[in-house]
């Protein structure tokens, strides 16, 4: 049975990622990006683009799937 999880909790997640070897430097670059512009959002995923939502889907499959 799939879970559904939702964006802002990915990218929560992913977040964590952040400082370790987990991450390329690009992806941990644009974690950060993702992260800083989330929270200046106010915590609204709505405020991220449907290309930065692809990434966010990858990276976390990548890691918690």
């Amino acid at each position: 049975m799939s879970r559904l999880v939702s964006i802002g909790t990915k990218v929560e997640q992913i977040d964590g990622l952040r400082g370790t070897d987990d991450l390329n430097a690009w992806e941990e670059s644009f974690v950060t990006s993702v992260v800083e512009r989330y929270e200046a959002a106010g915590r609204d995923s709505r405020a991220l683009s449907g290309k930065q939502v692809e990434i966010i889907e990858r990276i976390w499959g990548k890691h918690f799937t």
